[in-house]
């Protein structure tokens, strides 16, 4: 084999215009004759000059991470700056968005929303003397809304974030606070005809500080979103398990019969809203979650199908999923069974932005998870059609209309084994 030192070119001498000798010596330089073309750069070695540009790609990455995860927040303040004067304000100075970027809508998108929500705000019986809630309310001015216009499509007294109350004030208290309301917690705008009809559903057991939290902090922020809405406060009665699920059913059933609700926002009473803009109102065509960013999960939603906390869905879309499943007896799993229920129904979950769907969570004590969830849940398609509004059973044990809300104690018929 021919020597490979044969290769290297004999060394060369030189004489520059100084007079010194510039001497090249192969053995220095037999790494670029073999490897590159080009001469060695003096005095910084390649692997100096390739960790810098290891260094650039990693910052670049990471600012182009930082950038694909806040990106809606970037959108936001984009659009903010951008409307200048022609953005609404709000009573504390801030800025709203627009209709069309509030509701992040095209305007073709806006108007087909317009139309149908003032669709839904015609109501041949609302006034009629066999709805409940027409014969409870004591304000005769609330009762009769036909001459008037019909509210705003972005209520004007909205403020964006509020501060949440954690120190509630008593029952009794709270009577006086809120002396606008009617029996059963309702409650109608005098100044507008509601665009929605919304009843509110809160299952419960043995948390009355949370749920005087919860009314001291979500009846003022009702009474600026313009909505005409009762709050329903649906309890288990005590020894058998918790069946959030059911007693919501119980809850739409109940609702339904008192008042034409078109509406339905099904409420932990642990999650206290941190945002008006975040409308109790239902989609005319998609479920809402609304509980997008919750304070005890870092304001960030856990995974995509998650259809817990809080929802809203309407009339129609609860007849036509058979509403909740009543087979789910312990904590857990029944709001992914009726994500499930809304997906093979051709729904798909829609949700407001997380900077307007935030929540903060109530500290309490977590209920002990039913070990046969996720049998149930993975059987569930199988009990679509049967299991729900479809064969629920229960009992009325008392029923008082009281001033902050309307209280069901209801037998579940179920021993929960």
């Amino acid at each position: 084999m021919e020597d490979r030192e044969a290769l290297i070119p004999s060394p060369s001498f030189s004489s520059s215009s100084d007079g010194t000798t510039n001497n090249y010596h192969p053995s220095r330089n037999r790494r670029h004759l073999y490897h590159s073309p080009h001469p060695p750069i003096s005095g910084r070695p390649f692997a100096f000059h390739f960790g810098y540009k290891v260094i650039a790609l990693i910052v670049l990455l990471f600012l182009s991470m930082q950038f694909i995860l806040n990106f809606s927040s970037y959108q936001y303040h984009f659009h903010t700056s951008m409307l200048g004067d022609s953005a609404v304000p709000f009573r504390d100075g801030r800025k709203a968005l627009s209709a069309a970027t509030y509701f992040n809508l095209e305007d073709l998108e806006l108007k087909r929303l317009q139309q149908q929500q003032q669709s839904m705000s015609k109501c041949d019986n609302c006034d009629s003397s066999n709805i409940l809630y027409s014969s409870l309310d004591s304000n005769s001015s609330q009762s009769s809304t036909k001459d008037l216009p019909i509210c705003p499509l972005i209520p004007p007294n909205l403020v964006g974030p509020v501060k949440v109350l954690l120190s509630a004030p008593s029952f009794s208290e709270m009577e006086k606070m809120f002396d606008w309301l009617s029996p059963g917690g309702h409650y109608k705008p005098t100044e507008c005809t509601a665009r929605s009809r919304v009843a509110i559903i809160i299952p419960y057991r043995d948390r009355e500080e949370h749920l005087r939290t919860l009314l001291h902090n979500l009846h003022p922020i009702l009474k600026r979103q313009q909505i005409d809405y009762a709050i329903f406060v649906v309890e288990e009665i005590p020894d058998i398990k918790f069946n959030r699920a059911k007693l919501m059913n119980v809850g739409f059933v109940e609702a339904l019969s008192t008042y034409d609700f078109q509406c339905f926002i099904f409420h932990d009473v642990d999650l206290i809203p941190e945002d008006d803009r975040n409308l109790y109102t239902c989609p005319t065509d998609q479920p809402r979650h609304m509980s997008v960013a919750v304070s005890t999960l870092n304001y960030r939603l856990p995974y995509r199908d998650i259809f817990g906390g809080i929802s809203a869905l309407t009339k129609d879309m609860m007849v036509k999923v058979n509403g909740f499943s009543n087979e789910f007896w312990g904590w857990g799993a029944e709001d992914d069974d009726m994500a499930n229920r809304i997906k093979y129904h051709g729904y798909k979950i829609s949700r407001y932005r997380n900077q307007v769907a935030r929540y903060y969570m109530l500290k309490h004590k977590k209920d002990t998870p039913n070990p046969d969830r996720y049998k149930k849940l993975y059987k569930g398609r199988q009990r679509f059609k049967n299991d729900g509004l479809s064969n629920l059973q229960y009992k009325v044990v008392k029923r008082e209309f009281r001033k902050l809300y309307t209280w069901l104690l209801i037998d579940l018929m179920q021993d929960g084994s």
